[in-house]
């Protein structure tokens, strides 16, 4: 199915503009030596061989720094800081949606002789961040009912597979569950200026989105 267009808050935040950094500058950065992921997987590795030793510390070390740079992770600039209260309400609105949905799948379950009809829903996130992309794939995935089959980086677009769905009001409402799952992380870890761009948006600063089901 089509959803039809919906009005919905727009704008950009986060710590990437929509233009993507060139290459040159990317790779870079990329090639530069990641301690602290060095580190962890020196840790991992000790844990694994169950000897902790100075041989094991230091091929884990080599080891974690050989990974990373053949294999380097993509930079996160983040500039945030973690707000505790709205991180809690953060977390206090997950376990409540958690016990919530699932008691829903639950009665779905046991509900014989109903069809349960799913949709795959496109949702185009308000943020180019690829830290806020990832934590707001976590929180939609963690609630039963609901789970991000595919997010497009560069597009900063999540593919969400919802359970039940029988009209359009359904895939609006799918579509401003990940939203506002996407403001409460910005709340919780982002800075003044993306919460103020949140706070623009909720004003009245609207852009319009074309969302797929199927």
């Amino acid at each position: 199915m089509t959803g039809d267009q919906e009005t919905r808050l727009g704008g950009v935040i986060g710590d990437h503009a929509p233009e993507q950094p060139t290459t040159p500058r990317l790779t870079t950065r990329r090639r530069r030596p990641q301690l602290r992921v060095a580190l962890v997987a020196a840790v991992v590795w000790v844990l694994l061989w169950g000897d902790l030793s100075i041989a094991n510390l230091v091929s884990g070390f080599v080891l974690g720094l050989l990974i990373t740079w053949v294999f380097p992770l993509p930079p996160i600039d983040f500039h945030g800081r973690l707000r505790v209260w709205a991180h809690t309400k953060m977390i206090a609105i997950l376990l409540f949606d958690l016990v919530r949905s699932s008691i829903v799948v639950a009665a779905q379950a046991f509900h014989f002789g109903h069809t349960v009809r799913n949709a795959v829903v496109r949702v185009e996130l308000r943020t180019h961040s690829d830290l806020y992309l990832t934590l707001t794939s976590e929180l939609v995935s963690l609630v039963p009912g609901s789970l991000v089959m595919e997010g497009r980086r560069q597009e900063s677009v999540l593919y969400l597979h919802v359970m039940d769905v029988r009209s359009e009001a359904d895939i609006v409402a799918a579509r401003r569950s990940v939203l506002a799952a996407e403001e409460r992380v910005i709340r919780s870890f982002g800075s003044d200026a993306e919460i103020a761009a949140i706070e623009q948006g909720r004003a009245g600063w609207t852009r319009t989105e074309k969302g797929q089901g199927r």
